[in-house]
Parts: C-alpha cells; structure tokens; sequence
C-alpha cells in the first residue's frame, strides 16, 4: 500500500505535461529587443513580468500593487525594469590539495532596465535603450574563492562549474541602445554588450535558470570575452534566415573594484574579437526555442593588461542547433573546434549533446554531456554531464538542485574524476 501510495504522489508532481504558455496581457511587457536570446536583456524583461498560466505550487499575487506600478510606467512611458536575486553553493568532492576549498557559495544581485523611446506607439522600427547593473559576491569573504572559478583555483576542473557566479563589486554590465529598421529586418545594438546574449545560445544556457556548467552552455572552443565597448548588427534574410556580426573590446570589463562602467581596456587602440553568424529559425519570434547556426570568431594578437603575457590571434567555429518540441521537449547538439588561444578560450574542440523535459508546475529537467580537447599540451581530453531539476515553487520563486560528474579533471591530475553538488535559489521581482 505505501508503495502504491508513494508511486501516485510521484505521478502527480513529475507528470509530464503539454502545455501552452498563455501570457495574462494585463501584465504583460512586450520585448524591444528583436535580436538577442534567452539572455539578454529584452528577454528578461519579457519574460520575468508575464505571469502565465501555468498552474504553480503557489498561485497566490502577493505584490499585484507592484506589478500594476510597473505596468502603469511601461503603458505611459515605455519603461520596463526587473530586479532579482540568486544564491548559489556548490561542492566538490575533489580538490587539488588540503588547503582548498570544497564548498563554496556566492549571490548575483542583478536590475535590469529597457527604455524604448522610439517608435513605442507605432510598434515599428523601434530605439530602445537597455542597461544592466549587477552585483556578485562570494559568500567565503574578500578574498575567498568563488562558484564560478572553483574548478580552476580549487576542484582541479579546466572549465566553469558555475557559470556567472563571480565576485565584483557593484556595475554597469550592460549599457546599449539597439535600433531596429525596415520593419525590425535590420537591427543594430551600439555601446558596452554581451556577446554571448546574441551569438551561439541554446534554449536552456541561463546559468542561474538551467544549465551552470561550461560543458553544458556557451561553446568553450570560442573565445568568450568580458561584457564590454562594441556593435552588433543583425539582418533577416529572408523569414526563416538571418545572418549576424559583431565586435567587442578583445578582452572587455576587467572587473577591477570600483569601477563602476569599465568598456574595457583594448576598444581605443581598435583591438576587437569579431563574431559572424548565420542562422535558419522557422520564424524568427521562435530562435529562443528552435534554432540552428553556425558561428565564428577571430581575435587579434594583443598585449595583456593584467600580466602583460602577449595573447596570440585565435579564431574557431562553432555549430548549434536547439529545439522545442510538443511544448515540453528541449534536446540540443553542439561542436566546435579553434586554435585554443584566448584569454577566456579553454578547449580546441568540444562538442555538446542535452535535453531538456518540461514537468508539471512548470519545472524543468536537464541532461547533458560533453567531451572537450583542452588547449594545454599533453593532457587527457575531460569528459562532463550535468543533471538540474529546477523547481517552481511560484510565479516568482525557483529552487534548482544539480549535480556535474567530471572525467580526468585536467588540473587536478591525480584524480580520475570528481563530482560537483549545487543548489540554487533565486527570487525576482
């Protein structure tokens, strides 16, 4: 009887279930941002103030008052703005020696705003100006390590186990303005951006709501650089392909204290990574669910500013393709390969392979896998698979256990494999 009484339970909470996301229009903030993905800030936007339909653990509206405010401003002005917070532990099995670390924790305290000022009434051709500001700190103290860098400093893992979980003091991470022409075919964003919120994205790659893994996220055979001074440009080419480029400070925010707007350090002397994408979506309202493209970059031989070692030009490829299916299923695929030279380069080869399962109350399932080549001399390819279960408990509040297992960590050589365990709270308003 027990066993028959614990199987129903479980049927009720892990269902599966298909079903559509209704947005309530009362409330809801359309996205300004026609280019970017599941990352960027338009998005946000859009999709943290929409309250769906979905049937949570808690239905209840507690701060309806405050999000009739913020519905009040982006009727009369255009204003749309977000706020939220996210906590984070992880813990290693392994680490590279006694004296580091094993657990560690940090928090993101992150506003986002979207301005659109031009063409807000018409809904055409619209200018919309967007600014991030964000916090990070590490739970271990100043000089404490964090999250993000745990498999460098302390576990022995040649990758990012928790993928944005940093520590800097209070600052402008983003601040563009992106302009649409020829009926938003033509879209340019200009000011301090973030690549990786346009370029080579998959359905489940925001760190602090799916995947924390770098085996499991952005490509790590790209040179990802730092949010800082650049352009991109985005054109449709027809309704199904689109293709992109863009250009950043090679290096970007060196993340320095006190700085509160840092474009980076490299844009003056014109020393640039480029980004090139072209891309196949069914219509291009769905690339945040299904995609395919194919990306590349190159970046120029530079001096470095914090170490002065001379960082020779990379380049690589980079393929994805993502889709949803039946309203619940989210499997992907990527590879890539470069020369491995980068500041934030680590791999000269990786490929990717996941899913993604939608459950009752919203909640969200992820698997994934992935091999990568190291760009270190005579070291074992590192093997990675991550497991999250993401729990909605309402509208507003989220609870993400998961765990990664990591084959030949490459810095911690004496160990064939460790195991990382995480939770993840995260609260928006």
């Amino acid at each position: 009887m027990t066993n028959r009484i614990m199987m129903v339970l479980f049927a009720l909470v892990c269902q599966p279930q298909i079903i559509v996301a209704q947005k309530d229009t009362a409330k809801a903030f359309q996205n300004t941002d026609p280019m970017g993905g599941p990352k960027s800030i338009g998005r946000q936007l859009e999709e943290e103030n929409n309250a769906i339909t979905f049937q949570y653990r808690y239905n209840g509206e507690v701060l309806k008052p405050y999000y009739d405010f913020k519905k009040s401003l982006n009727d009369k002005y255009g204003l749309q703005f977000n706020a939220f917070y996210t906590s984070a532990y992880i813990y290693s099995t392994k680490t590279i020696d006694e004296d580091r670390q094993a657990g560690v924790g940090s928090g993101i305290l992150d506003l986002q705003l979207g301005w659109n000022l031009v063409g807000r009434k018409t809904g055409k051709n619209r200018g919309t100006l967007f600014i991030k500001a964000n916090s990070r700190h590490t739970y271990a103290g100043p000089d404490g390590p964090v999250p993000m860098f745990h498999g460098l400093t302390e576990s022995g893992y040649y990758g990012l186990p928790a993928t944005g979980f940093n520590d800097y003091t209070f600052r402008i991470l983003e601040l563009n303005w992106q302009q649409n022409f020829f009926n938003e075919r033509l879209g340019i964003v200009l000011g301090k951006v973030d690549l990786t919120n346009y370029f080579n994205f998959h359905g489940l790659i925001i760190p602090w709501r799916h995947f924390m893994g770098f085996g499991s996220s952005v490509s790590g055979s790209m040179n990802w650089g730092n949010q800082g001074f650049g352009a991109v440009a985005s054109y449709r080419l027809t309704d199904h392909w689109y293709v992109m480029a863009g250009i950043v400070d090679v290096y970007g925010d060196q993340f320095q204290d006190g700085d509160f707007l840092d474009l980076g350090e490299y844009w003056q002397d014109g020393l640039f990574q480029f980004n090139g994408e072209v891309g196949w979506v069914p219509s291009y309202e769905e690339r945040y669910f299904k995609k395919i493209s194919l990306t590349y970059y190159t970046s120029p031989e530079y001096t470095a500013v914090q170490n002065g070692a001379v960082i020779s030009r990379g380049q690589g490829v980079a393929f994805s393709a993502h889709w949803f299916f039946q309203e619940r299923y989210v499997p992907f695929v990527r590879f890539g390969f470069s020369n491995g030279v980068g500041e934030n380069n680590f791999y000269s080869a990786d490929v990717q392979v996941g899913h993604g399962w939608r459950f009752r109350y919203h909640d969200i399932l992820g698997i994934a896998a992935s091999w990568n080549q190291p760009n270190i001399p005579d070291v074992d390819d590192q093997f990675t698979a991550e497991v999250f279960y993401r729990i909605n408990i309402s509208a507003r509040l989220e609870i993400t256990p998961s765990t990664q297992f990591i084959i030949n960590p490459t810095l911690n050589p004496t160990e064939r494999s460790l195991l990382y365990f995480a939770i993840r709270g995260r609260a928006r308003l």
